[in-house]
């Protein structure tokens, strides 16, 4: 056997054994999504209020921050349904960059006030418990199908 026979044959096995467990380049596992942390709430008048956060947005996957609340910090970090809180999806973010953001919590659709980083349109009721949750894109190839991803969630604050 010659050496070019022999190498022929030696990557046609490697080809048909790679072949058979297919490299997918891809992992079947969700990214796990850091939670914001909760610096501050202010009263801002009016049912408006003024959010500190910071967070640190991990992929490019990143699509925004869900706010929940609840008579109670257990219920504000542990909602029966995470699909109700309100949204916020930020327009510009620096990936996988620590950063303190200033949401807007104001039911009303007016525009948002300079240096406001997001608007989240829900109303807040005073002495209430806060907590907010990373949401994060999750794709199925096998199906098509695309899902949000929730962090664990952030510590809490008391709406003043």
């Amino acid at each position: 056997m010659n050496a070019g026979h022999f190498l022929f044959r030696l990557c046609f096995t490697g080809l048909a054994i790679f072949s058979t467990f297919r490299c997918t380049n891809y992992s079947t596992t969700a990214s796990v999504q850091a939670p914001p942390t909760l610096i501050s709430i202010v009263n801002n008048g009016n049912s408006n209020f003024i959010l500190k956060v910071r967070a640190q947005n991990p992929e490019f996957i990143f699509q925004g921050y869900r706010i929940y609340s609840g008579a109670t910090e257990a219920l504000a970090q542990n909602p029966t349904d995470l699909n109700l809180g309100a949204e916020c999806f930020l327009a510009q973010a620096a990936i996988v960059q620590p950063i303190e953001y200033t949401f807007e919590v104001d039911p009303s659709t007016n525009p948002n006030t300079a240096g406001v980083s997001c608007r989240i349109f829900t109303t807040l009721i005073p002495g209430t418990y806060i907590s907010m949750r990373t949401l994060g894109l999750a794709v199925n190839l096998q199906d098509s199908t695309s899902t949000f991803r929730v962090s664990i969630p952030s510590n809490t604050l008391i709406v003043p």
